[in-house]
């Protein structure tokens, strides 16, 4: 008879047993109130108190999903120190009690081989005059789980180890026996709810009594489980599939070795699940001779382990591997198909692809190169809970992901691919954040340059401004110079007047309405006692009746008089000193 339990989400078959701690008896305890239990290899002794009283006692069961207590055992107390055992039928099969009698009263019981099923609260409980609690064992159920049991040499296997309920207290954790021998590259380990992962890819012989599961409860372990298997080291005519990510830069080792016999010719080929094309020789090898990479699509991705075909190792390995290297590899040697390799890769993508700003809505979608048999797709967050789920089949390879608002907090996602209910691979992503921190400095030191190189620029302009203001009244004031031995200068004369006081001229000023230049210009004498001789030159723009102005040039010496035209003409007056040398 087995236990009757109604927890709709406990698996529907189990292959697990159980273990118990207590000091009594030969057990050994870890916390009196708490008990781990696995597989149906142990047994479970659980000890009353001393004195119960007089009333009747019973041992009650009550399951972990909360569904109601269930009796197992009622002690009557007939005597003084004698106590009658009633049994439930629904338990009799799974549980035998064990008592002694003493000053103390104390009540045992034992229970042996129960299943993962039974995890919950064992009460020791007075049901008479009122129900009073005189004992209480928590008991948590561990299952491990070996996929494949029994793997070929260089295929990938899938441990799992799970617990009924994971208090904040406690925590699950995939470990070698040996603690200083160097950790493989090629495992991953993942939590997913209450069960822990680890996928070791391309077992050996010696990995198959390496790992173990270790419960912690407040950082102490209280309960360590192995997980032992097999590994086939013949691979003549094995066939297994391997699932590899597309999005990491993970590789791809394809072992093809014979353990007895040689052979002299070795050949790879790959059949792709993408593409429509027929099966290509990927690499080939003569015995002894260098092994030579035919295989077009992989260019310098493909390479072999070792540069000689020994007659019995032709393996290879594929490094970055990319989506469309799915397929299935064939090693053959001589004419025996010798390996079969499935290739399934799966991929994330994120849309949109670039950094994203926190608040902003990215979809990840993660994708199966092909579907071989019954698989689910299943979006994980970082705190190990499931967030979307979807079986596949030839049609659905992909399985989309909408993050509402992206938090930088929360910006790791997992995708895992489950084969048959068991994970065979999982694809990590990081969601990429923009730094705003680091942008928004960016803008203050922008706009700030900016206002600073305007409030250079007005200070460049406005003493341009004062420079040249001071420039001009400078220029006006200055007098003019005359003879050999002067300094180079330029001058610019706004009256009429000083130029013909220069000249000794008296001709009359032109009037203030008409338009006239003067300018005056010397040049530095190269030598104290050169003497210059000066020319002036005018330039006059007499009105006409009709719209065209006549220009009139005319070139005078020193000693001509400097007059203003009569009439509207405009009269433009320049000095030119032009040096002569004696």
């Amino acid at each position: 008879m087995r236990l009757r339990m109604d927890c709709s989400k406990m698996p529907p078959s189990l292959m697990f047993g159980f273990f118990v701690s207590l000091l009594q008896s030969g057990f050994t305890q870890t916390n009196p109130n708490r008990v781990y239990i696995l597989d149906k290899a142990d047994n479970i002794l659980l000890r009353g108190p001393h004195n119960p009283g007089n009333g009747p006692v019973a041992w009650d069961w009550k399951p972990q999903c909360g569904q109601g207590i269930q009796r197992m055992v009622t002690f009557f107390k007939e005597r003084s120190s004698w106590w009658t055992p009633h049994w439930e039928e629904n338990f009799r099969y799974n549980v035998f009690f064990h008592y002694m009698v003493n000053e103390y009263g104390t009540i045992q019981l034992r229970i042996e081989y129960p299943t993962f099923q039974f995890a919950g609260s064992v009460i020791l409980a007075q049901t008479q005059p009122s129900y009073k609690i005189l004992k209480e064992y928590r008991i948590f159920g561990i299952k491990v789980e070996v996929s494949p049991r029994q793997p070929a040499g260089g295929s990938d296997v899938t441990l799992s180890c799970t617990i009924s309920r994971l208090p904040d207290t406690v925590s699950l954790q995939w470990e070698r026996k040996v603690s200083s021998q160097q950790n493989r590259r090629d495992t991953d380990q993942i939590r997913l709810n209450n069960t822990v992962y680890l996928m070791v890819r391309h077992v050996t012989v010696e990995d198959g009594k390496l790992y173990v599961c270790q419960v912690r409860e407040n950082g102490d372990i209280v309960r360590t489980i192995e997980a032992d298997f097999t590994v086939e080291p013949n691979l003549y005519r094995q066939s297994y599939t391997l699932y590899r990510s597309a999005t990491n830069g993970s590789e791809l080792h394809l072992i093809c070795y014979s353990r007895a016999t040689d052979y002299d010719l070795a050949t790879w080929t790959w059949d792709s699940h993408l593409h429509q094309s027929p099966r290509e020789a990927i690499a080939k090898a003569w015995k002894f001779q260098t092994m030579n990479v035919t295989g077009s699509h992989f260019v310098n991705r493909l390479e072999p382990t070792v540069t000689h075909f020994n007659s019995r190792n032709f393996s290879m390995r594929i490094f970055p591997l990319v989506f469309e290297d799915a397929g299935v590899y064939l090693c053959t040697l001589d004419t025996s198909a010798f390996v079969t390799v499935t290739l399934i890769t799966v991929k994330v993508t994120a849309e949109p692809a670039a950094a994203v700003t926190e608040g902003d809505t990215v979809t990840l979608t993660c994708s199966v190169s092909d579907v071989t048999e019954p698989m689910r797709l299943v979006w994980i967050n970082g705190d190990g809970e499931t967030v979307g789920e979807k079986s596949l089949n030839g049609e659905e390879k992909s399985l989309s992901l909408m993050i509402d608002k992206a938090d930088r907090g929360k910006g790791n996602w997992t995708c895992g691919l489950f084969c048959q209910n068991r994970l065979q691979l999982s694809v990590p992503y990081n969601v990429e954040f923009r730094d705003t921190l680091l942008s928004n400095n960016t803008n203050v030191v922008i706009i700030g340059s900016l206002v600073l190189l305007l409030i250079i620029i007005l200070g460049v302009v406005l003493c341009l401004k004062k420079c040249k203001s001071k420039d001009s009244g400078n220029q006006k004031q200055k007098p003019p110079q005359t003879g050999g031995n002067t300094e180079e200068a330029s001058h610019l004369y706004s009256n009429a007047t000083e130029i013909q006081q220069m000249q000794g001229d008296e001709t009359p000023v032109p009037e203030t309405s008409h338009i006239a230049e003067y300018m005056s210009v010397n040049g530095k004498s190269k030598q104290e006692d050169t003497k210059e001789a000066i020319h002036y030159g005018s330039i006059s723009f007499k009105k006409t009746s009709g719209s065209r102005h006549d220009m009139q040039c005319s070139n005078q010496s020193s000693d001509a008089n400097i007059a203003a035209s009569d009439g509207d003409d405009f009269v433009v007056y320049a000095q030119i000193a032009k040096p002569t040398y004696e």
